[in-house]
């Protein structure tokens, strides 16, 4: 018998196929056979395909939601910094029309309408201190001891100026120390930083009311910062001795802040 190659066995296998069909097609008159043949054929792929889809579907949608809570997170962020910018102006103003006639003019007082918005170009945290580098210098009418501000907060201090750019030091550096006064319970101590994130509020006694998540408003004694802004809140405190050891936690990100305003 002559050998039959492959091909010659799928040829007789098809033709085999489509005489079975067509018997089924004149003496049964029924499509089920081979429409049910087919259906059981066809029935795991369907189901693959099903399956598939609905993870590709599922994983789609779980990414724009994603892209949609990151980007409302980034919102509600910047309506509470609005907010406890607004906070801290209220506040500082209500403060003032208790101790003083002068509250009256605070607005005016502390018009920055001559304020210059300067791009952080570069930042600086380590031991040897904590600074930026702004694009503004004499040339746009900077000048030393220049206050940085950021929504009502205290940012810095301008301790180095040329023609095209400056250096401020930061709240958290330790050259800074800024009298401050507790907004709720009006106990009065040191801010001071320490080349760190986490600066602490010096010489409070121990018998003086404290409370968490207080926020730290400046004084304007020294005569170097202005009195009624922000320069961070107490996050936990604790008795040695006679007095507290305060740890203070800045409002403002100032790892990720890009503008500052300088004011006079």
């Amino acid at each position: 018998m002559e050998h039959l190659g492959l091909k010659d066995w799928l040829i007789r296998l098809f033709f085999l196929i489509l005489f079975l069909f067509m018997i089924n097609r004149l003496f049964f008159f029924s499509s089920g056979v081979a429409e049910s043949t087919a259906s059981y054929i066809l029935y795991p792929f369907i189901k693959f395909q099903k399956s598939c889809t609905d993870h590709i579907q599922s994983y789609i949608s779980s990414n724009l939601d994603l892209i949609l809570l990151r980007k409302n997170i980034k919102f509600l962020q910047a309506e509470n910094e609005n907010l406890q910018a607004k906070i801290i102006e209220l506040e500082s103003i209500f403060d003032f029309e208790n101790r003083s006639k002068e509250a009256r003019d605070f607005q005016k007082k502390y018009d920055f309408s001559d304020q210059k918005i300067a791009q952080i170009l570069m930042k600086s945290f380590d031991d040897a201190g904590h600074f930026y580098w702004v694009d503004a210098g004499s040339r746009q009418g900077v000048h030393l001891n220049m206050i940085a501000m950021y929504k009502n907060n205290i940012i810095g201090r301008v301790i180095h100026v040329d023609p095209l750019y400056s250096k401020i030091a930061l709240i958290t550096d330790k050259r800074c120390k800024i009298a401050v006064n507790c907004m709720n319970t009006k106990t009065v101590g040191i801010y001071e930083g320490n080349n760190n994130f986490i600066p602490t509020l010096e010489f409070v006694p121990h018998y003086m009311p404290l409370v968490e998540n207080d926020i730290l408003v400046s004084t304007g004694q020294g005569l170097v910062y202005p009195q009624g802004f922000a320069v961070g809140k107490i996050k936990k405190f604790e008795v040695q001795d006679v007095a507290y050891k305060v740890i203070i936690e800045p409002l403002i990100n100032l790892r990720t802040l890009e503008y500052v305003y300088l004011v006079f």
